[in-house]
């Protein structure tokens, strides 16, 4: 359900990969992908992304109707990060929604733009057999025209800056801007980084590719195929159906409704989420830091046990380099889920192994500590100190 990045398959779908920028994407290693992303910039083609546009006068009721958050809190060049919900309250997928003019952009990790058209469109169809008629002009997939970059890591702000200018430095988290009429750069990012999102007609992005590429030298510069996810979604967990889906779709369950505006009066799965909070959660997500050795011999589906009492199974696990040790995510019994525990084991067929419990995120990233007025990767006397 994407396009590949460095000629390989992701989510089953096998897009074309014969541009500039996905023959150049997996030049790095993992490991220096990580810390480029954590230190410095990191270059990615996020392509594998769907992108559709719904144009209408009511495109906004039908769209607020559809997502859990609350389309009413943002104006023309800003983002809503939201949830497409089942009937049951279940996570359908997680997607950016931008207000750009007199249209919407949404944008999903995990949908085509083929797939985003359809859900709209068999909501407005829906809806017209129950009576009740949504005024759009457009709903249309973008993919086959457009892709989309990621600038990523505490510096990306620097690097765009001096190819787009300096208003670049100034916009806030979650909105967009237009480049050059061409582009649009939205600031976004799930992993606590400075994080920019290009997108636009791909013979644009290729350009853009090339102007970035220009810096690399000045910026330590490293370009990724999407393996880096890997490592930084270990310590910035965020949703991602390929771990969590075997475990558990509830937003609530995975610490996720402060994505939940609870004060609409309606939405795709409203019902069922107020009664999951009404009911409460019998089990949630927390994180764990391994503590003792052994941490390698873990794996997805172990147990956590406390006092012989199994409580909960581990849902993913790795090894962090940023905190030297091995972190696990957890999906235990909720009257156990509290963080700095240091009285649960995790147990496999061959260790058990002492942890403690954490709130995610995981990390301090340096990201948050960089300020752009203070702060320069390129004036190293203006430079904070990196992960090694």
């Amino acid at each position: 359900m994407g396009s590949i990045v460095s000629g390989t398959e992701i989510n089953g779908s096998l897009l074309d990969g014969n541009n500039q920028m996905n023959l150049m994407a997996n030049q790095s290693c993992i490991k220096d992908e990580y810390y480029a992303v954590r230190n410095n910039v990191l270059l990615v083609d996020y392509s594998h992304y769907g992108i559709a546009r719904v144009i209408g006068e009511d495109a906004w009721l039908l769209l607020n109707y559809m997502i859990s958050a609350d389309l009413s809190s943002i104006r023309d060049e800003q983002l809503l990060y939201g949830l497409f919900l089942d009937d049951l309250g279940k996570i359908i997928s997680d997607l950016y929604v931008a207000c750009d003019d007199e249209s919407y952009l949404l944008v999903s990790e995990w949908l085509t733009g083929d797939a985003l058209s359809k859900m709209v469109n068999d909501v407005i169809e829906k809806k017209r057999h129950e009576g009740e008629h949504y005024k759009i002009e457009t709903v249309k997939s973008l993919n086959s025209e457009w892709g989309m970059l990621c600038v990523e890591g505490p510096y990306s702000w620097e690097l765009l800056s001096e190819i787009f200018g300096l208003d670049i430095i100034g916009l806030p988290f979650h909105e967009h801007m237009h480049i050059n009429t061409e582009l649009i750069l939205m600031r976004a990012g799930k992993h606590g980084e400075f994080c920019y999102h290009l997108l636009g007609e791909k013979v644009e992005l290729d350009d853009a590719w090339g102007q970035i590429l220009k810096l690399t030298d000045k910026y330590d510069l490293k370009t990724s195929s999407l393996s880096y996810l890997q490592d930084v979604r270990l310590e910035n967990p965020c949703w991602d159906p390929d771990i969590l889906n075997m475990y558990t779709r509830c937003p609530i369950e995975l610490q996720m409704q402060w994505v939940v505006s609870y004060d609409k009066e309606e939405f795709i799965g409203l019902e069922a989420i107020k009664e999951k909070l009404k009911s409460g959660a019998t089990k949630r997500v927390i994180g764990a830091k391994i503590i003792s050795d052994n941490g390698d011999k873990l794996f997805t589906g172990n147990k956590v046990l406390f006092h012989e009492k199994e409580i909960g199974i581990v849902i993913n696990i790795g090894f962090s380099r940023a905190l030297g040790q091995y972190i696990a995510r957890l999906l235990i019994e909720d009257k156990y889920a509290y963080a700095d525990i240091d009285s649960y084991i995790i147990k496999s067929d061959d260790v058990t192994v002492e942890i403690v419990t954490s709130s995610i995120p995981f990390i301090y990233n340096l990201s948050l500590m960089i300020s752009p007025i203070e702060h320069s990767y390129v004036d190293r006397t203006r430079a904070l100190s990196f992960i090694e």
